[in-house]
């Protein structure tokens, strides 16, 4: 058996219901599972998520809930949960071989056999945030990005059962429990950051290059759509497993992502994705979106932009500033611009620090 298991508050579960549908469709015998870190809401009727289970996260009974609920805003707590719901998922399905984490605003777009393969021989299997690297503005940028929050994209976990996993699992329960806050750059990016930890501690760690998983705005740098009659290929050649809509918004569809006004990318630099993202939008509006979307929630505060708790991505973003810059000046010249950089952002940055 194998269980496909989504998180959400209330709001995303228009989400949650486009992707249990697209699991069903090109993955139908996994058992897929909304984790609700609400309470099930009454403006919806059960019909809304039928066909799937949920499992709102007050059946877990997971201890220390209450002050991590009182602690964590709805970002940083959705994600502390995931290792507790996965392990509840393992203990209570003993025929459960594997059970495989995708955010709620990811859809699924080919068949899962090529990775419960190798789920057979390996304990965990995550995806980084990119498989190659170019020497652009935009892939450095988010090269500094994964530094500051991890290398690998924990919108996709898989895992099977073994003592390894179960080992991982309360490893990274233990942590999230009280270090799940979203600070990037600090050393902490709620349970993101940890995951890059997990191949030093854990055997059988498998890190899946292979370019039809997790494509994101990320990743697109290296990954083109094309369409045939049997689905979507990567460069060509590479089946798109799964494509997670990070960031977007439906009811603002002419953008990619909003999360970086400085690289926003829109359909018109990038038309091989128009078709699916229109098919997207048109999933979540079909779900009822714009209602979803307003539902109140009753777990977690409302993320709130704090400053970063370390002075080094300031200190980076000057200095690749100050590079770029004055890219065509003499290197002596260059040399003491960058060292005089360092110097500011020491001084300057300490003041980003609580």
């Amino acid at each position: 058996m194998t269980i496909v298991l989504t998180l959400c508050s209330a709001n995303f579960l228009a989400h949650a219901k486009c992707l249990g549908d697209s699991v069903k469709e090109k993955n139908p015998d996994c058992h897929f599972v909304i984790g609700l870190v609400d309470r099930v809401p009454t403006a919806l009727g059960a019909d809304y998520w039928r066909g799937f289970e949920l499992v709102p996260v007050e059946d877990l009974r997971i201890p220390e809930f209450a002050d991590m609920e009182k602690r964590y805003n709805i970002v940083e707590l959705n994600t502390a949960v995931k290792p507790f719901y996965m392990s509840y998922l393992f203990d209570r399905n003993p025929s459960a071989e594997s059970v495989i984490y995708l955010d709620p605003d990811v859809l699924v777009l080919g068949s899962f056999q090529e990775l419960l393969s190798k789920l057979r021989n390996y304990n965990i299997v995550v995806t980084p945030h990119c498989c190659t690297y170019d020497n652009s503005t935009h892939d450095i940028h988010y090269e500094i990005t994964m530094l500051c929050t991890g290398i690998y994209n924990l919108g996709f976990i898989a895992t099977s059962r073994s003592e390894t996993t179960f080992a991982f699992l309360s490893w990274w329960q233990t942590r999230l429990l009280d270090h799940c806050y979203y600070h990037p750059g600090s050393g902490v990016f709620v349970d993101q950051q940890w995951v890059s930890l997990a191949p030093l501690y854990f055997d059988g760690v498998h890190v899946e290059k292979g370019l039809g998983y997790n494509m994101c705005y990320w990743n697109h740098f290296e990954r083109k759509l094309t369409k045939d009659e049997n689905g979507y290929l990567v460069n060509g050649k590479h089946v798109l497993v799964f494509y997670h809509f990070s960031s977007y918004n439906p009811l603002n569809p002419n953008e990619v992502a909003n999360r970086n006004p400085q690289l926003r990318v829109t359909f018109t630099e990038r038309p091989d994705l128009k078709s699916l993202y229109d098919d997207y939008r048109q999933r979540l509006l079909n779900a009822g979106y714009a209602s979803v979307v307003a539902l109140k929630c009753v777990f977690g505060r409302q993320p709130v932009i704090e400053p970063p708790k370390s002075k080094w991505p300031f200190r980076m973003s000057l200095q690749a500033g100050v590079r770029r810059l004055l890219y065509f000046l003499p290197k002596v010249m260059r040399r003491r611009l960058e060292r005089a950089a360092r110097f500011v952002a020491d001084t300057c940055g300490s003041s980003l620090l609580p």
